[in-house]
């Protein structure tokens, strides 16, 4: 920490310096890293003709330090290993090595980007700074450090980590979310009795500094509520060397998870009913026998399906963002009622939409709905996003087993129809598909994130087939076609 008490107190001097050189709120200073030119989408800003803003990763990823981004708290984390600065959106306090530290301007998010004060960070990460008043530019000068002279040393070879878990999270879905920076395997989820409990460790990963600050020697219990698998959720860091990160669910009753890198950056654990186990095979061969078509719901007395029709998000949310800036609630909303129409041909299928316009309807609220009309069916309409823009493809989700067969049922159809690549039939842990009591699913048509797949989730010809699929995988599944 001593390094760095010089630099603040030379901060009020190096800001009264650049202001009265860039004073004119229209120059957009260049910005150099030892005399090479760091090209940036985002253009660095001067804030009240005085401060220098520039975006986080522009600067510290190009000098090799990691940043990690918070969206619960609004928290940028800028470390490497040993020194680390925390700072949080709009405010004027920040954390140098866990000691706190005032800053004349805080870090400001726009448009999606973090911009910090770059005099505060780049004296923090040990470098120089100077403004070039000819070429009105920045210069930042990272000096490399002499390689220390090796010696001999019988201690053992301490490993670094591929990765750092930033943030870990029980969200309103039922599932345990772990963002992480670099690179994060986990093992496969084992279960352990006396008490009932799942185990799933990530090897060679650590937590960030200030995780590893909350932890002590300890462990970090989340708070679950009413859940019905579910009596607690803790982690720890299980082993320092090499870097293991657990996280163990307790139970109260028998019941799965299902682990997946769900985007860059980040698992979900979603906790599902327990698979069934496998019957031992009889070895005695026996006569091939037709196979029983799944039965669908029971006729209604009125010789009528019901079939509540749920278009994902709404109005004051509006769910992922596409690569060419349409909402998905959009397109939610446009295949809904696509849907609806072609049901409303149907004489023997009666549907009603959750949302018949862009407006906000709560999951508990659209839960309501089906329950009270006593619904057969439930179906959710929904498109994917990932940070990758290399994911694409469709996926189906359902949550009871009691859905399996629905699930299966649409997303032949549905897959098909949409032309692209078929990600195949999930269980996951999601509210309309875990509190309503008849058969639920919901599907992701495609991912917005990807210019192929967005093209064609926004083509009206290719929504109509899309459409044409689910009405046509439902009519499957109640024995209708």
């Amino acid at each position: 920490m001593k390094k760095f008490v010089p630099i603040l107190l030379l901060m009020s001097l190096l800001f009264t310096l650049f202001s009265s050189a860039g004073h004119a709120a229209e120059v957009v200073p260049k910005l150099y890293l030892n005399g090479a030119l760091l090209d940036s989408k985002v253009a660095p800003q001067i804030v009240d003709n005085k401060y220098t803003l520039v975006p986080i990763r522009l600067v510290s990823e190009s000098i090799g330090y990691k940043v990690g981004w918070s969206s619960a708290t609004q928290t940028v984390t800028v470390h490497n290993g040993s020194d680390s600065i925390v700072l949080t959106i709009n405010q004027n306090v920040a954390f140098v090595n866990n000691e706190q530290v005032m800053l004349d301007t805080p870090a400001l998010l726009q448009k999606g980007t973090t911009l910090i004060p770059l005099r505060f960070v780049g004296e923090s990460l040990g470098m120089k700074v100077n403004w070039d008043q000819s070429t009105k530019s920045v210069q930042l000068f990272k000096e490399e450090e002499p390689a220390p002279t090796p010696t001999p040393s019988t201690d053992p070879v301490v490993t670094q980590p591929d990765g750092v878990v930033t943030d870990i999270s029980y969200d309103n879905e039922n599932a345990i979310i772990i963002h992480y920076e670099g690179s994060a395997v986990y093992n496969q989820p084992f279960k352990l009795e006396s008490p009932k409990r799942i185990v799933i460790d990530i090897p060679k990963v650590s937590y960030s500094d200030t995780l590893l600050a909350q932890l002590g020697s300890g462990q970090i219990n989340l708070e679950v509520g009413e859940h019905p698998y579910l009596s607690g959720i803790r982690y720890s860091l299980f082993s320092s060397s090499p870097a293991t990160v657990r996280i163990v669910l307790d139970l109260k009753a028998d019941a799965d998870v299902d682990v997946m890198n769900s985007a860059l950056g980040e698992i979900r654990i979603n906790v599902i009913d327990p698979l069934p186990v496998e019957a031992t095979p009889t070895p005695t061969p026996t006569p091939s026998a037709t196979p029983t078509p799944t039965a669908g719901p029971t006729l209604p007395a009125n010789g009528v399906y019901s079939i509540v029709i749920d278009a994902g998000h709404g109005g004051s949310d509006p769910g992922a963002k596409g690569i060419n800036g349409r909402w998905e609630k959009e397109f939610n909303l446009s295949l809904a009622l696509k849907v609806k129409d072609l049901l409303d041909k149907e004489s023997k299928i009666k549907a009603y939409l959750s949302r018949p316009d862009d407006n906000y309807v709560k999951l508990e609220d659209r839960v309501k709905f089906a329950e009270n009309l006593k619904a057969n069916l439930f179906l959710s309409i929904h498109a994917n996003s990932n940070p990758s823009s290399a994911a694409n493809g469709t996926e189906t989700y359902y949550t009871r087993a009691s859905s399996k067969a629905f699930a299966d049922a649409v997303h032949k159809q549905f897959a098909t129809a949409t032309g692209l690549k078929d990600r195949g039939v999930k269980q996951q842990s999601l509210h309309v598909t875990r509190e309503t009591t008849m058969p639920a699913i919901l599907l992701e048509a495609g991912f917005l994130s990807n210019a192929d797949d967005y093209k064609k989730l926004f083509d009206e010809a290719v929504q109509n087939k899309i459409a044409a699929g689910i009405v046509a995988g439902i009519k499957d599944y109640l024995k209708l076609s």
